[in-house]
């Protein structure tokens, strides 16, 4: 049995996984935190980056006391970097996308470029907290990050950098930012040089699963865990997710649910046209060059955000607890919120701005912490289903399936209510997916496991694993009437986008 470290960062927690690879696979936890935010000297909201380095040695330091490992790998959220300086220190905390720097940041883009080429150049998703239009915010407010910067690293790229001390730029998170041209496969100098983007921060980039160097002797000093591979890995989290998921036909539709919901299929090649920039659709990269074709859509960042509200009032309640008070609102479907209003995007408030959207669209207002939870809930099963027709028709195969994998795949509720809304089957699970993922492609980096060697024989291990993968069929009983009633009111509220 061999074992492989998946450090895996999300923007509300991270925690490194051992994952053991032999006829099955499986996971142990062992170390959490909570993802350290913290304000900068500019007043953004940033990521505490060394609160995060110490935390990664914690996690080291843990596993140092239970063996060998063949390589270590991490794998994070999108959008997000910081900037290192020609003497290889980072120049300021790295910007969270939650900050209100990028606020107008897309229209202003617009306004210089046209909306047309910010999608047809890069085949990305016109969304404001994008790396692009966070680049753009340092060009026109903080210029002088610019003028010290040597390299752009993004967040996985940059946690590596700081275990290894090398630079690197991996494929998938690359592909994430906004300025990479997925159809011809490079940096779209085009645009970033009309944006005033310094073109030399970008480097060559890499494909998933190119070793980046070894651990500084430092850190392995410090932790004791010795000398240990580290792998780019596909080190965007929804990648590594992909990757693990065992999906039944190709067209099935998957969903990385987490505070992020990424919804897409699997493609070999782009798909950018009038279509993809109108419903919100981006190309990002997968394994071996492959395409994810996707919506990135607000997810559980909003039930999270509400029970920080709830707890803020002196009501704590555990996400299980919102979900059983959900199901039992008597009328699931009173109130509707589009979800990826700009409304919706920064923390803080998010109970008022429900409100004030249900009040803005004259639907009931939700008061309950039931109410809240359930508006949330219908409303992604909502998203969910109208993004998965588009898919259907622009990847033009059969959609039989959603997978649903990672935190949110728990949730049953918003399972079920996914297969009720779609008309589709849900196979949720496996919960893990993203560290399974990351590890997997480790394992065929460094060709200590030479039964794996591809995303097919990587699947085939996920299925033959005992995971605890769930099905939901559509409900017998639901009103597909009423669902289609539903579905149209739906359809109206996605023309609101209200701040």
């Amino acid at each position: 049995m061999k074992r492989y470290l998946a450090l895996d960062m999300g923007a509300e927690s991270g925690r490194l996984m051992a994952v053991s690879i032999d006829d099955q696979i499986s996971t142990q936890e062992i170390h959490r935190f909570l993802t350290p935010v913290k304000t900068d000297s500019r007043n953004r909201r940033c990521w505490d980056f060394p609160k995060i380095i110490e935390e990664v040695i914690t996690a080291l330091s843990k596993a140092s006391t239970s063996g060998r490992y063949e390589a270590l790998a991490v794998d994070t959220w999108g959008l997000d970097f910081g900037l290192i300086d020609k003497d290889g220190e980072i120049i300021e905390l790295p910007v969270s996308h939650r900050d209100h720097r990028t606020d107008g940041m897309l229209a202003e883009a617009e306004k210089l470029v046209g909306k047309k080429r910010l999608h047809f150049e890069s085949g990305c998703q016109l969304l404001e907290v994008n790396s692009i239009y966070q680049l753009l915010a340092i060009a026109q407010q903080t210029p002088d990050e610019f003028e010290k910067a040597k390299h752009l690293l993004f967040m996985p790229d940059l946690i590596l950098y700081a275990l290894t001390g090398v630079i690197g730029t991996e494929y998938t998170i690359a592909s994430t930012s906004g300025l990479y041209d997925v159809v011809n496969d490079r940096w779209a100098e085009d645009l970033a040089n009309d944006l005033s983007i310094p073109l030399h921060i970008f480097t060559k980039v890499e494909d998933p699963g190119t070793i980046r160097g070894e651990l500084k002797k430092e850190i392995q000093d410090k932790t004791g865990i010795g000398p240990i591979k580290c792998i780019a890995t596909t080190s965007h989290d929804t990648a590594s997710a992909v990757f693990a998921t065992p999906l039944i036909s190709p067209g099935s539709a998957y969903i990385s649910s987490g505070t992020w919901s990424l919804l897409g299929v699997e493609l070999m090649q782009p798909v950018v046209n009038e279509i993809t920039m109108n419903e919100r659709l981006t190309n990002e990269g997968g394994y071996n060059r492959s395409i994810r074709l996707l919506r990135n859509i607000m997810g559980l960042w909003l039930i999270q955000e509400v029970r920080r509200d709830l707890k803020a009032s002196g009501v704590e309640l555990t996400y299980a607890q919102l979900v059983e008070q959900a199901k039992q609102v008597v009328d699931p479907f009173a109130t509707l919120i589009f979800v990826d209003a700009s409304l919706f995007i920064h923390a803080g408030g998010m109970i008022e701005r429900i409100q004030r959207f249900a009040k803005n669209t004259n639907q009931k207002i939700p008061t309950t912490a039931g109410e809240i939870a359930q508006t949330v809930f219908a409303s992604l099963a909502l998203q969910y289903a109208k993004t998965c027709d588009s898919l259907a028709l622009l990847s033009n195969l059969p959609m039989p399936a959603i997978h649903i994998v990672g935190g949110g795949s728990q949730n049953e509720h918003l399972c079920q209510l996914t297969a009720d809304i779609s008309g589709r089957q849900v196979i949720a699970g496996p919960v893990e997916a993203t560290a399974l993922g990351n590890a997997m492609v480790s394992a065929i980096a460094t060709g200590t496991h030479p039964d794996l060697t591809d995303t097919i024989s990587a699947r085939a291990l996920i299925e033959k694993s005992n995971l605890g993968l769930k099905q939901y069929l559509p409900s017998q009983g639901r009103d597909t009437n009423t669902i289609a009633q539903v579905r149209t009111r739906y359809e109206v509220l996605t023309q609101e986008d209200m701040r």
